[in-house]
């Protein structure tokens, strides 16, 4: 494996023991990450849109090498001052092997370069990392994001009765520090995530809909292999449903 050639991420998911409010306060993340990207996993609220307050948050770091990544990745007490505050943490470096779409994770949007791939996939099980953008967030667009949120969700809840869906969360960023958000699963295998994301079923049927209708300006989709695991998601390392 090359280690130069391409990104690593280190993916975190936590729970705290009391809901924290993330609106326009985003927790700092390790100093040697080239992106931070770290948010609440919160309901929707009255006005359809997501409330920012949650114990429940989860995100990635990226890094250029597998050192850097590495680093956080052994010993993420010392690169997270927050996990002091954690009830429940899980961390996993992961290694992205496609990518496509625009999305901004880094300061800007970016379009099918936000991750540089491994030229070759390593195997092991499957993350999934989706988001989703608008150009012009304003009081305009307040209905469709709030109809895309509701579908989400939906989405989310039907993945929940998949066997083969071992985890999947939504973390929220636009209203915590400006950026897109992150959808993650962890899947048994590949062929399971695709028989869900593109045939016959609620996910395709919102694909099909975004075709007609728009739910959003941009998106993008990034397939990953979890290289290495430790601590818990839901009182237990999720990769253990896998191996």
């Amino acid at each position: 494996m090359d280690h130069n050639t391409h990104d690593w991420i280190v993916l975190h998911r936590v729970r705290f023991a009391q809901p924290i409010d993330g609106t326009r306060a985003p927790f700092a993340g390790p100093q040697q990450a080239d992106a931070w990207r770290f948010y609440p996993a919160s309901p929707l609220g009255a006005d359809g849109l997501r409330t920012n307050v949650s114990d429940e948050w989860g995100g990635i770091g990226i890094y250029d090498t597998q050192d850097a990544a590495r680093a956080v990745f052994d010993n993420p007490q010392d690169h997270l001052g927050f996990l002091g505050d954690t009830v429940e943490a899980y961390h996993a470096l992961v290694v992205p092997y496609s990518h496509r779409g625009q999305v901004n994770w880094r300061g800007e949007v970016r379009e099918n370069d936000t991750f540089t791939p491994i030229s070759a996939d390593p195997g092991g099980p499957l993350v999934v990392f989706t988001s989703a953008g608008y150009d012009n967030p304003g009081p305009a667009e307040l209905p469709r994001i709030a109809n895309f949120l509701r579908q989400v969700d939906e989405v989310q809840a039907y993945f929940a009765t998949l066997p083969a869906n071992i985890r999947r969360a939504v973390f929220s960023g636009a209203t915590v520090d400006g950026h897109d958000g992150i959808t993650v699963s962890i899947w048994r295998d590949e062929g399971s995530m695709i028989d869900a994301a593109y045939k016959a079923g609620l996910h395709r049927e919102q694909m099909d809909y975004h075709r007609k209708e728009s739910h959003f300006d941009r998106s993008s989709f990034t397939r990953a292999r979890i290289l290495a695991s430790k601590g818990s998601w839901d009182g237990a390392d999720p990769v253990l449903s896998v191996t």
